[in-house]
């Protein structure tokens, strides 16, 4: 997907705060677990799928589809995080996405980089996904706003190395 528009009426495999993400960037959220995905995807009963990369290689993904990069907010805005998680399971993820990544290049798929302009277009799409977010985390006595931002902090600083 270039465009917000290429996007559009799609039937995307997404739970939870990830549906609410492809709801509002046009498309049509289908929940299923991810052991389901590939069979989907192998037959067009979804177009594509919301996850990490890994799930390419892991979950065999990149056999039956094709990698459509999200803008890296919409990336970082999955779930609540803490401090630990990130250490954790981060390290863990980057190696698994870096084999997805490999794997999935091996296959000749193509990896799509958005420009500015429509990284921001879809940016603006899910930010009341974003805000509702907060909302929620702020009436349970969480503070989403503080999450949001933290993660828009690591976003920027780890997206320029």
């Amino acid at each position: 997907m270039r465009t917000l528009e290429d996007l559009e009426k799609l039937k995307i495999r997404s739970t939870g705060l990830s549906a609410k993400i492809v709801q509002a960037l046009g498309g049509g959220p289908v929940a299923m677990p991810q052991g389901q995905t590939y069979e989907a995807l192998q037959k067009g009963i979804v177009e594509g799928t919301f996850g990490p990369i890994e799930v390419l290689k892991g979950w065999r993904q990149a056999e039956v589809s094709k990698w459509n990069s999200l803008p890296d907010d919409v990336k970082g805005v999955i779930e609540d995080v803490s401090s630990e998680w990130m250490a954790v399971h981060g390290e863990s993820w980057d190696v698994d996405d870096e084999e997805g990544l490999k794997f999935t290049l091996s296959l000749k798929n193509e990896i799509i980089n958005p420009s500015a302009e429509e990284n921001a277009r879809w940016k603006k799409a899910v930010q009341p996904v974003i805000d509702d977010y907060i909302e929620t985390s702020r009436k349970n006595g969480l503070d989403g706003k503080g999450y949001v931002e933290l993660l828009y902090a690591l976003i920027n600083r780890y997206a320029k190395e």
